[in-house]
């Protein structure tokens, strides 16, 4: 009896696993919705699937179920529009300085630095500011020249060591365009033979005047160029989606000096034209299609 007790003591575990199982699958069998996690699909219920939630969908809504492409972020008409304006310099850039050659490095560093203050001194007498005058460019180098030498009886070039070059340039702005070609002239007279004029720039020093009327040529090239577009596929333009300034150009224009011009000791004035510039401005935009 004993016995009987015991064996009965242990089927008890097994028969209540047995019973919560079949109670388990019964209670699936009378749900007849199926949980589903997934990314980017709607069912017929028009409740979305996403990956932060669990929805419930019945097997019905999952019939004819297909992914649905968005073109919100697609699409339109996007063109570039660009404007673009000529203006007169109001500013001369004169990129110049000096060159000295010597036995060795303190001797051609004298003479360089000598020339460099006759020059800087000439400018501000002219009305040069300051604060116009930057150093660009200071460089220490020795020089070689190729000789022939005899080793033995054989005759060889060889590399040998002359002396020294120093530079220093600078670069200049000059506010006054009537006084560019008399500037020049001035400093190459005061450099003599070291000076080194290596080119005239013009620019306009500040373009934030001519901004506005830049960007509203380029919206209206922007809108011309979307509208044809539009007309052309047979569509209807629709409203401005998005627009950005992809860049703007500045003014600049270079004029070199021949053979950079070396001791400018003219008897008349070097003619310096500044001309014109052109300031170019472009933007990029994305219409509506209706």
């Amino acid at each position: 009896m004993l016995m009987r007790v015991r064996s009965f003591g242990v089927l008890l575990p097994i028969i209540f696993m047995l019973v919560t199982l079949v109670g388990c699958r019964l209670d699936q069998d009378d749900d007849s919705s199926i949980s589903i996690q997934n990314a980017g699909t709607l069912g017929q219920t028009g409740k979305p699937v996403t990956t932060s939630a669990v929805s419930r969908i019945s097997p019905e809504d999952l019939q004819g179920e297909r992914p649905i492409h968005s073109t919100s972020a697609d699409g339109g008409i996007s063109v570039s529009g660009s404007a673009t304006i000529s203006v007169e310099p109001d500013v001369a850039v004169l990129n110049m300085g000096v060159e000295a050659f010597g036995k060795t490095v303190s001797s051609a560093r004298s003479d360089a630095a000598l020339a460099m203050e006759s020059i800087i001194s000439s400018l501000k007498n002219e009305g040069v500011l300051e604060k116009d005058i930057q150093t660009q460019r200071f460089n220490i180098s020795p020089t070689y020249e190729w000789r022939e030498i005899s080793i033995g009886s054989q005759a060889t070039n060889k590399q040998v060591l002359t002396g020294y070059s120093v530079s220093n340039s600078a670069r200049v702005k000059i506010r006054d365009l009537g006084d560019v070609g008399e500037i020049v002239d001035r400093v190459a007279g005061y450099g003599g033979d070291l000076v080194r004029i290596n080119g005239i720039s013009f620019d306009v020093e500040d373009t934030d005047k001519f901004m506005p009327a830049l960007r509203k040529q380029a919206v209206q090239n922007a809108l011309m160029k979307a509208d044809e577009y539009a007309k052309a596929a047979g569509l209807n333009l629709g409203v401005l989606r998005s627009l950005s300034e992809v860049g703007s150009v500045s003014p600049y224009s270079y004029s070199p000096m021949e053979n950079q011009m070396r001791a400018m000791s003219a008897p008349m004035e070097s003619p310096v034209s500044g001309g014109e510039l052109q300031i170019s401005l472009t933007i990029f935009t994305v219409f509506d299609i209706d």
